[in-house]
């Protein structure tokens, strides 16, 4: 006779045995937190999480592919919560449950963690208290359910305000730095079809993009076709590009964004090349409503200030709640002085100094057609490029270390 207690008894006990198995890890700054989760999780008969204390070195050490199931952040020491949860949540493969204990006691600290897919735990908590809702975060994700759900990739469009600003090769050395240097999962987007020279700017010898056909629906495309489509450069970096000799412009764009959506949940960080295909209002609030940061690149010309004043001006007039975080970038793509415009007058006709500036090095070239990184390089170029990463990433940014010689150089 079928005994429908004693089945969901056994089903039960089953998705206890599968919590039992999670692989947790915890973050911690105090020894008060520390020894709360561990007597939390033996109190639930768990096994006690891999304890660590919280430094950002430390997260860099997560096997990003074999990482914990959930992992705990202990934030009680710091000044904003929000604030240092983004810094850490790009170290953390989206794939992964996040409980962020911190006592801070404000509704918007809640609401935007859970806007960022993040568990809020609020400090102080009773053993009763931390074991309950730990039980709820290990259920939901077992289930596949939960705020895990909501956590997706970073998105950060580059957008040129013309053709040859060199935005395809700021997005690679972004992209290259990001998987090789900070470990974070990444994926690089081609917007620009028919064309483009991002694989040159990449390194991949004897690269082809993905050929789309007429009659591909978009409908059809779910999670497995678009894991096909893209292609894997490295462990934690990979590229979608496609290209089609039937479908337009628009066409090819809209079927990029139908994979981006079924793959924003496989990368922590996704680079979107957009080159100088943003050119109206309707193109800008289009962007505004996907993305997360949107960075402006331009060079030292006049037609590019003009151009990126009004597309700045755009921005801020769509930017709702300033949601979108917006960067500038000056990139020098000729020698010294013989820019058509100055720094100050840059200044002066768009209000605001550039919030990172990469100087003209007639060697990156040669560094590019050797499939080097312009970072790793020893070019004037590298550290505004490393700096860059560091403010999308809220890190500190790197002084530059000026030797003797030239500081009584420059004084000269």
């Amino acid at each position: 006779m079928f005994d429908l207690a004693e089945r969901l008894s056994a089903n039960k006990n089953n998705e206890s045995k599968l919590s039992n198995k999670l692989k947790t890890m915890l973050f911690y700054q105090t020894e008060e937190c520390r020894s709360l989760v561990n007597e939390s999780f033996r109190f639930d008969g768990k096994d006690d999480p891999k304890c660590v204390k919280n430094r950002d070195e430390e997260f860099r050490q997560i096997d990003l592919l074999n990482p914990p199931e959930v992992v705990i952040i202990e934030l009680n020491a710091s000044q904003d919560v929000v604030q240092d949860a983004q810094r850490l949540a790009h170290l953390l493969p989206s794939q992964v449950s996040v409980v962020i204990v911190g006592s801070e006691d404000a509704i918007s600290t809640i609401r935007l963690l859970k806007e960022m897919g993040f568990y809020y735990l609020f400090w102080p908590v009773s053993k009763q208290e931390c074991s309950d809702f730990i039980r709820n975060v290990l259920d939901n994700h077992e289930q596949h359910k939960g705020l895990m759900a909501n956590r997706k990739a970073k998105r950060i469009a580059m957008v040129g305000v013309k053709g040859g600003v060199g935005v395809s090769l700021i997005s690679s050395e972004i992209s290259r730095s990001l998987s090789l240097d900070k470990g974070v999962s990444t994926l690089l987007v081609d917007h620009n079809y028919h064309g483009g020279n991002l694989d040159i700017f990449m390194g991949l010898k004897q690269y082809q993009k993905r050929a789309v056909q007429k009659g591909t629906l978009l409908s059809n495309i779910d999670g497995t076709y678009a894991l096909g489509v893209i292609r894997k450069v490295t462990p934690m970096l990979s590229m979608l590009a496609i290209d089609s000799e039937e479908l337009s412009t628009q066409e090819l764009n809209e079927y990029t964004l139908a994979v981006q959506e079924q793959v924003l949940n496989n990368s922590s960080v996704m680079i979107e090349d957009y080159a100088h295909l943003i050119r109206n209002e309707g193109d800008i609030v289009s962007l505004l409503q996907r993305i997360d940061v949107l960075i402006f690149v331009f060079d030292e010309t006049v037609s590019a200030l003009r151009d990126y004043n009004r597309l700045n001006q755009l921005v801020k007039k769509n930017n709702v709640d300033n949601h979108t975080r917006i960067i500038s970038v000056l990139n020098s793509s000729r020698p010294v002085n013989s820019g058509s415009v100055s720094l100050d007058e840059i200044e002066k006709y768009s209000a605001q100094r550039p919030h990172i500036i990469v100087p003209y090095d007639e060697k990156a070239p040669q560094h590019i057609l050797e499939g080097q990184q312009i970072i790793r390089t020893k070019s004037s170029m590298a550290l505004p490029l490393i700096n860059l990463i560091a403010l999308i990433l809220g890190e500190d940014q790197k002084q530059e270390k000026r030797s003797i010689f030239r500081f009584f150089k420059h004084k000269g």
